[in-house]
């Protein structure tokens, strides 16, 4: 807050900064928007104990003088876990001392990627030996090492923070490395412990994995991985990965970042995660289905529930958090947390392994969440013993004791809790004496004063949770009702210390919970006993029946579909039938998407173009086309996606289920057309994108080129065919047909005839037109390539912008 005395307040130089942006012009305007928000962004930073300047000087140089770095205290949070007992008391001055240096950075490299051999390489005998030259008086020996409880050494560790990475002249060649290897997809820059919760869920190649709270995207891209590296070679992995948020922005920025995996395995979806659709029909639909075997629901052998957290376990490298930290940021999530988590152990395969986990380091988001599921699920779930696997990763376990605070007070129980208080606080965040204690209490019925539609998250609106506390403001303790951290409390029966807790100072990293969940049986009351549905995608799905007294939901609408979407059509489910048994059963596609604003997901089925595309590029029959490209054109389409057999059999049970899934992404770039006037018997070129996946099944348009002209090719992007090195490689060129084609890096060391069934066979996507050959990959690709081509045959990489 800025001192109310200060003649010259930043509230008015913002507010007159805003007025002057409208007499400005548009390139004088962008560069006053930027101060603009600067200056929103450091309003909390202002010390109000340093008293203010007099308004002449306020506004010159010296006017820097009033301002510092963040104070890293908050009295609430350090009585808060000083009570919980998260750290030992002997360590309690370890533990904050590491809270408030910076974070360092870390980041995990693909092993999927093209190139992932030459990074490993370049990590270890360049960048590695660079840095303990030239930094380790400054950051230690080990200024980078792999991180020792990730597998293969896959993820590594810097001793420095983000912001000294861009700072330190030193260290500019290897962010400039990192930078681009993370534009291009070979390595994901994320923090070290959030890489944790997708390692505990096994994942098998065969597997069906939700991650509900998907956005920004760094575990969904790790889970990614996880299913393309258990593939076969040359084979599209059997498993896929659905990636859902609720907020089209953040979907967007997960789009962008599982981008660069390029893979026809992902479906991200944009639903609340407390209330994610399960597809299933209406009872009257199934019903005149029963003979067919149509899938009637939607199941996930695994689920990653990284939910919304008041995000303190991030503390490190967020020093706003300092400020606004109070423990009601917890109790408001709590509540919604129990909900995701419950939602998705309904979603979740018997057999199936759910990983709950938090950035947060408050039991009331953590262990009480846990606690609750397994009261609610009965005997149908347990919390799995996971001390054995990644033994090198440094844990401890969960708590199975932890006070509830609100506005100031400390209670034991809820009987505690003051009357006014109780539809706030509820049972669910103590530790219960036993495993049926209030188990039957009224959660589902309370009125809790919450917007689940807040941008909690990972990085939470703290701005709008500081305020919780508004009669303490998050930092005085009621001294009436402050407990002794040894006092008597209750402790729960649950096994709660097979969770684990990661705390920063055990190895220097950020604070994270994970709790890792199997369900061996349906759920009591939620899978009750109804008619078994065999279908790949529904193994064990139970129909069921219509409650008692429930208003009666028609098939494509929902109560959460009529109150979200305002869907005022609803398809009669007897017409929908009549339409599918006019069709045979076939899927119908609809021109339009039930969503508003998103575009609708639609196979493409125009066999004219299908057989042009096979037949310009001679692709093999091997190769399974048909039935696997969509589009999201109702008209012409321009861009045609490839999708794998598990996503292809998803959208059948979406279509069938009338779109209860709102896709907003999906499959790879396969082909896109063109409007090229060379004359070209195929209207459709390829996707960069979808090239590694199709080139083994291409016989037609390819040619092969000498290490010296495919470089020239990538550094110039457009060459005469008379100006190539190899004059041979010219000629075959100007002889081909006008059109897309694809030009294959030949070493001498490889046979033209298995070339390209070769992994790691280099190879980009060409416009042979009228005297020119034209590369089209984007500049970051390219870059990419010729960095190998330098680093495997010597060429100096650099592009026609450098």
């Amino acid at each position: 807050m800025l001192a109310s005395k200060n003649p010259v307040s930043l509230h008015h130089r913002i507010v007159a900064a805003g007025q002057r942006r409208r007499c400005v012009g548009a390139s004088e305007r962008k560069q006053q928007g930027r101060h603009f928000t600067q200056a929103l962004e450091s309003l909390w930073r202002y010390n109000p104990r340093i008293p203010p300047l007099p308004a002449a000087a306020a506004t010159g140089r010296d006017a820097k003088s009033s301002w510092e770095p963040p104070v890293l205290e908050n009295a609430a949070f350090e009585e808060y876990y000083k009570v919980q007992q998260i750290v030992h008391k002997e360590e309690w001055d370890a533990f904050m001392s590491v809270l408030r240096t910076p974070l360092p950075a870390t980041f995990r490299i693909n092993a999927c990627c093209q190139f992932y051999k030459d990074i490993c390489s370049k990590l270890e005998n360049d960048f590695r030996r660079y840095l303990e030259s030239e930094v380790s008086s400054e950051y230690g020996e080990d200024a980078i090492r792999p991180l020792p409880w990730y597998p293969g050494n896959l993820a590594w560790h810097l001793n420095f923070s983000r912001k000294e990475l861009r700072k330190n002249q030193a260290l500019e060649s290897f962010h400039e490395f990192l930078k681009h290897e993370s534009e291009v997809g070979n390595i994901t820059r994320q923090e070290a412990v959030s890489m944790v919760p997708p390692l505990f869920l096994n994942v098998q190649p065969d597997h069906h994995i939700l991650d509900m709270c998907a956005s920004p995207g760094s575990k969904t891209f790790q889970l990614l991985e996880m299913i393309h590296q258990s593939k076969e070679p040359g084979l599209l992995p059997g498993a896929l990965v659905m990636a859902n948020d609720l907020y089209v922005q953040r979907c967007d920025l997960l789009i962008h970042n599982t981008k660069r995996m390029c893979t026809a395995n992902l479906i991200v979806t944009n639903h609340e995660a407390q209330n994610f659709p399960d597809c299933s029909l209406a009872n009257d639909y199934s019903e005149a289905y029963k003979d067919t075997c149509k899938p009637q629901g939607l199941e996930f052998d695994r689920i990653l529930c990284d939910v919304p957290c008041s995000g303190d376990g991030t503390i490190r490298k967020g020093h706003e958090m300092w400020r606004k930290w109070n423990s009601g940021m917890g109790n408001q999530l709590h509540l919604l947390q129990v909900n995701i988590a419950m939602r998705g152990i309904a979603l979740l395969k018997v057999g199936g392994r759910m990983v709950y986990s938090t950035c947060s380091m408050n039991p009331v988001e953590n262990e009480a969440v846990v606690a609750e599921l397994l009261r609610r699920s009965g005997n149908s779930v347990e919390l799995l013993d996971v001390s054995s696997e990644l033994p090198e990763l440094v844990r401890r376990p969960g708590l199975s004791t932890w006070k509830v605070q609100d506005r100031g007070s400390w209670f034991q129980t809820h009987d505690d809790v003051p009357h006014d208080r109780k539809n706030l606080v509820l049972p669910s965040m103590f530790p219960s004496s036993n495993g049926t204690e209030e188990s039957d209490t009224v959660h589902g019925d309370v009125e809790v004063n919450i917007d689940n539609r807040s941008s909690f998250l990972r990085n939470c609106n703290i701005e709008e949770t500081s305020k919780i506390n508004h009669d303490t403001d998050g930092l005085s303790i009621n001294s009436n009702k402050k407990l002794d951290c040894t006092s008597n409390i209750l402790n729960s029966k649950f096994p709660l210390h097979r969770c684990m807790r990661i705390v920063p100072h055990d190895q220097n990293s950020g604070a994270f919970f994970i709790a890792v969940l199997h369900k061996f049986s349906p759920l009591n009351g939620c899978q009750i006993q109804g008619t078994k549905i065999q279908h790949p995608l529904a193994k064990g799905i139970i129909v069921q029946p219509q409650k008692e007294n429930e208003p009666e939901t028609r098939l494509y609408e929902t109560i959460l579909t009529r109150q979200q979407n305002n869907v005022s059509k609803v398809v009669d489910a007897a017409e929908v039938l009549e339409s599918s048994r006019a069709e045979s059963g076939d899927m119908k596609l609809q021109k339009q998407s039930r969503w508003k604003g998103v575009d609708p997901v639609l196979f493409f089925k125009d066999e004219l173009v299908i057989k042009s595309i096979i037949s310009f590029f001679g692709i093999k029959e091997s190769f399974p086309l048909q039935g696997h490209l969509v589009t999201r054109s109702t008209d012409n389409a321009r861009r045609i996606y490839y999708v794998s057999k598990s996503v292809k059999k998803i959208l059948e049970l979406n279509g069938e289920v009338g779109e209860q899934l709102k896709i907003v992404s999906l499959g790879i770039k396969m082909f896109e057309s063109h409007r090229s006037k060379d004359c070209c018997s195929c209207a459709y070129r390829l996707s960069y994108e979808g090239l590694s996946l199709l080139l083994p099944y291409v016989s037609k348009r390819i040619l092969y080129a000498s290490p010296l002209d495919f470089h020239r090719l990538l550094q110039y992007r457009s060459i005469n065919f008379a100006h190539f090195v190899d004059a041979r490689f010219g000629e075959e060129a100007a002889s081909l047909m006008p059109g897309c084609c694809v030009v294959v890096l030949l070493e001498g060391h490889k046979h033209v005839d298995s070339i390209c069934k070769d992994p790691s066979t280099i190879a980009i996507v060409c416009w042979r037109g009228k005297g020119t050959m034209n590369v089209m990959v984007s500049p970051p690709d390219r870059k990419d390539l010729l960095e190998r081509m330098a680093y495997h045959f010597g060429l100096k990489a650099c592009t026609e912008e450098d």
